[in-house]
């Protein structure tokens, strides 16, 4: 089996509703080979990991910006998803391995769950991780998804049958690229489809069939899927029900090879396979190439084969990038800084009043005073250290709201809340005594 097919193709287009602006893409002291996970702890801490087989590719920290990474104290096993909750973290990789850290990838352990998988080679990748009601879950490509209910220690595997395609057992939902919660629900996104899984009767049924989904991000509870693959009819969709999808622009003339699809404060950031990375702050009518610098090779004056981005993080005033590539001039995680516009975004939205919970920490009943003065609507929801929702509530301000929430039957422990309005999402965590 093939254990993945990212295509480095050699294009030239003119894009009609692209803008170009200067990026001034630097590289980290990161310098690994084939960076496939890169991601950000609660504390701030960097961790990536880079995709190397059969040599094994594994773990890294950097605890200051990138400025120097350390490798950590675990197994390699050549991660390629990874899920993040609070200071917990969980990377898959090859051979049903999870790497677990709970201090913000300080310290490490490893679970297998491939007893549950006994036909899996150990080649086989992991490409998908989420937390959705509590559970871990983990996709294990052409094989199926497994879930832990206990940050990990022990796993159990969903039902594999009804994952597979009646008419051809080969071609099915445990083509997973993707899981994602939405709206209570857990979704696969992958090769063959959209799955939605019913947790009641361990059951995963087909709610849409346009192929190769890579990617999916949730904005203001719109589920917008990425798709990575040419000739497709449209490189992003999105939804509220699956049941209608719109299409979201994407560059005049680009393929439809969509590596992944992030959002931040009102700017969605795409990594294309062929164009690097790309953002746009209107819906995707207009794109803004964020390329100069980003790692390529360059056969020849004039060819430019970039990397493939993996995954941003923004960090401060800077944006970080991993990358995959089979070039040497083409690797590792770089840096720039963050575009203007979106530096000016996220301040405008740093500088609101901010969401006060009280008291903290808090016993029978805390207190959730929205910001005064504003006009607002949204969601707040609350989660436990596992990522069980605990409260979930709409709310509508009118200037001077504040909500209550009992607790009173709560256990002792940290919960995160998350307050969701237009573009702007607040976070926080409090202690329940």
């Amino acid at each position: 089996m093939k254990r993945k097919a990212l295509l480095f193709v050699l294009v030239a287009f003119t894009c009609l509703n692209v803008s170009v602006l200067k990026a001034q893409w630097e590289p980290t002291s990161f310098t690994q080979s084939s960076v496939w996970v890169l991601c950000q702890t609660e504390n701030g801490n960097l961790i990536a990991a880079n995709d190397v087989y059969p040599d094994m590719g594994g773990i890294y920290l950097s605890d200051d910006a990138g400025n120097e990474w350390e490798k950590c104290d675990v197994a390699d096993y050549s991660y390629t998803s990874h899920v993040v909750q609070g200071a917990h973290v969980y990377l898959g990789g090859v051979d049903c391995n999870v790497a677990i850290s709970l201090d913000n990838g300080q310290t490490w352990t490893t679970r297998s769950f491939k007893e549950l998988m006994p036909g899996v080679s150990p080649d086989y990748s992991m490409y998908a991780m989420e937390i959705h009601n509590g559970r871990i879950y983990a996709a294990v490509l052409t094989f199926g998804i497994a879930y832990s209910d206990d940050n990990g220690v022990n796993w159990s595997l969903t039902d594999r049958e009804s994952l597979l395609d009646p008419n051809d057992p080969d071609a099915g939902g445990q083509w997973c690229y993707n899981l994602r919660s939405y709206n209570d629900k857990l979704y696969n996104i992958g090769a063959y489809g959209i799955y939605e899984y019913d947790e009641a009767t361990d059951l995963w049924a087909k709610v849409d069939d346009q192929p190769y989904g890579a990617s999916s991000v949730v904005v203001n509870d719109v589920m917008y899927v990425a798709y990575n693959a040419s000739g497709l009819p449209s490189g992003i969709r999105y939804t509220t029900d699956f049941q209608t999808w719109e299409v979201m622009p994407i560059p005049d003339g680009a393929s439809t090879s969509i590596r992944f699809l992030d959002y931040y404060n009102g700017a969605f950031i795409m990594g294309h396979v062929e164009e690097a990375i790309l953002y746009t702050m209107d819906h995707g009518e207009t794109w803004i190439e964020y390329r100069e610098n980003f790692p390529k090779f360059s056969p020849v004056p004039g060819l430019d084969i970039y990397g493939t981005p993996m995954g941003v993080v923004v960090k401060d005033d800077k944006i970080f990038c991993g990358v995959f590539s089979p070039f040497d001039e083409a690797k590792g995680v770089c840096v720039a800084p963050l575009p203007e516009e979106l530096l000016t975004a996220i301040n405008q939205y740093a500088d609101l009043a901010q969401p006060v919970l009280y008291p903290n920490p808090a016993q029978d009943l805390v207190w959730l005073q929205l910001p005064s003065g504003t006009k607002m609507q949204g969601l707040v929801q609350i989660m436990d250290v596992t990522g069980k929702i605990k409260h979930k509530q709409t709310i509508l301000s009118d200037g001077n709201n504040k909500i209550s929430i009992s607790t009173s039957n709560w256990a002792s422990g940290v919960y995160f809340y998350t307050l969701k309005t237009d573009d702007h999402v607040s976070s926080g965590k409090f202690i329940v005594e």
